[in-house]
């Protein structure tokens, strides 16, 4: 592990972050985190118990402009976007998303009759069960697995698709993963589609988008930066103590800075776009409820808010997220 000027070991965030976290959840959940020695355990111990409360996505503007900055139409999810534009005319088309999550992804390409298998795979059970429930509650046929992907034996044949929808940069060296994990089970001609985080490794923020965000902070009027408790005031952005971020969830971008390039290394590029995030996925966190009335100022805050963030990007060249459609290649 590196340590420089843009790594952190432990900040004064972790001990804000574990003050709140104790304060929500009680101390016996802290206790139980910290009884999760092995890898697994201690990934799948974070998913299972993770609820969005407060994280920036929750905020209706936010996938709408992701949506606009992949299809430029704010109504049309990516899954729509590429069925539209890659899938029509194709039929018997099989998916697997890996790190499937509750399977919100799998159900929104099920809606197409192009797929007649479509698979996803998810170390968390909790989070498998649910998307089981999800699916059967829609009358949509996805087969669910709870497997470490890396070792499973559950997974049977090659697919036409294979789908990361922020969970590539859960995984190290993902230039040997894909290469050896990913391309062998991929049909020819088959695609990758991957909604992702590529930002610093382990989210040891740089210090450009922290200066950025610590002075749009400032700006926020006071009842906007209250955290989930109603009472407690965020005041500052910290990065993240590498510590803190193994011992909570070790998969926690360990590669994500090499993500784009391993991509382009071993898949042909059909479309790659730059989504940004720099400065809302860490000025938002915590606070992000406090976005979701419709009245005029929280709506006009936000689009505030976001205009920042893409005027940081312009004259930065920074970006932390991308939308990508990538092809296997034929030789």
């Amino acid at each position: 592990m590196i340590f420089n000027k843009e790594t952190t070991l432990i900040s004064v965030g972790d001990f804000i972050d574990v003050y709140h976290k104790i304060k929500i959840r009680g101390i016996q959940f802290f206790l139980y985190k910290f009884s999760k020695f092995s890898y697994k355990n201690r990934v799948s111990s974070k998913w299972n118990s993770f609820v969005s409360q407060s994280d920036f996505w929750i905020i209706p503007e936010i996938p709408e402009i992701w949506n606009y900055k992949i299809s430029g139409n704010v109504a049309l999810s990516y899954e729509d976007y590429v069925c539209n534009n890659y899938f029509k005319g194709k039929e018997n088309l099989s998916l697997l998303a890996v790190g499937c999550g509750e399977g919100k992804h799998e159900r929104n390409f099920a809606k197409y009759s192009i797929f007649n298998n479509i698979v996803g795979i998810d170390i968390s059970k909790d989070s498998v069960e649910n998307a089981k429930i999800l699916a059967a509650e829609n009358n949509l046929k996805i087969n669910y697995f709870c497997d470490d992907f890396r070792k499973t034996t559950l997974l049977k044949g090659k697919f036409d698709v294979v789908l990361f929808d922020s969970s590539l940069h859960h995984f190290d060296k993902i230039e040997d993963f894909l290469k050896n994990n990913i391309l062998p089970i991929l049909n020819e001609n088959g695609y990758v589609i991957v909604f992702e985080y590529c930002g610093p490794n382990r989210l040891q923020w740089r210090k450009s988008q922290l200066n950025e965000a610590n002075k749009i902070l400032k700006s926020i009027p006071l009842r906007f930066k209250k955290l989930i408790d109603g009472k407690s005031i965020k005041t500052k952005v910290f990065r993240p103590g590498l510590l803190r971020m193994l011992v909570v969830d070790p998969s926690e971008a360990p590669d994500s800075e090499n993500l784009v390039r391993s991509l382009n290394n071993n898949l042909e590029v059909l479309e790659e776009k730059k989504l940004g995030t720099n400065i809302l996925h860490i000025l938002l966190k915590g606070i992000a409820h406090n976005f979701l009335a419709e009245d005029v100022e929280s709506k006009m805050l936000i689009h505030n808010l976001i205009e920042k963030e893409n005027e940081f990007l312009s004259l930065s060249g920074e970006n932390d997220a991308i939308f990508g459609v990538y092809q296997k290649r034929t030789y």
